[in-house]
């Protein structure tokens, strides 16, 4: 069973904003190169050299990990169609988020601490709204979507709830809480 268009409109969103960074239509490691560039920029030079280094490693596994799962016609590009099929034969395995491709579980470290930039461990209110502002989300209500996020204040956004948010953005085939990491309310 196929994707519906649901979670496709969500691996477009991944697509879009996590990876085709220059918006070209296509993934290609010069897209990653621009991430690290605007995720130095978003945590206004909080970043260290050797967080840097070590980001830049990480990133180059990715990239590696991605074109050898997506990269159908080994060009070196990952195009939106060879994206795609890559989710359609992932999600129909997946059940947990040990189950994500070894791209996606080594960048949710990356992507919370894009959120959390105070460095606490969690992600407020405030931090959330500037991840909002700063990734320009088309985000409403950010204390609503906060709301969700935390079931309510019952739950802490930590890395924890960010790998369960993020898992469910990518597998779930309909509107849920995983929504909210694209500043949507379910």
């Amino acid at each position: 069973m196929g994707l519906n268009d649901f979670q496709k409109q969500k691996i477009k969103f991944t697509f879009d904003f996590f990876l085709d960074m220059n918006h070209d239509g296509s993934i290609q490691w010069n897209d990653f190169e621009d991430m690290m560039t605007r995720y130095k920029e978003v945590n206004k030079g909080s970043l260290s050299d050797a967080d840097y280094k070590s980001m830049q490693a990480s990133l180059e596994d990715e990239w590696r990990d991605l074109k050898g799962r997506a990269d159908i016609n080994k060009d070196d590009v990952v195009s939106w169609e060879e994206y795609l099929a890559m989710w359609e034969k992932t999600i129909a395995t997946c059940k947990s988020v040990a189950d994500l491709p070894a791209w996606c579980q080594s960048r949710i470290p990356f992507l919370f601490k894009g959120m959390d930039v105070s460095g606490d461990g969690i992600v407020d209110l405030e931090e959330f709204q500037n991840y909002c502002k700063n990734f320009q989300l088309q985000c409403a209500d950010v204390p609503a979507v906060y709301n969700v996020i935390t079931d309510g204040g019952k739950v802490t956004f930590d890395i924890n709830r960010y790998k369960e948010l993020y898992y469910r953005l990518l597998t779930s085939p309909s509107a849920d809480a995983g929504n909210t990491l694209m500043g949507q309310k379910p």
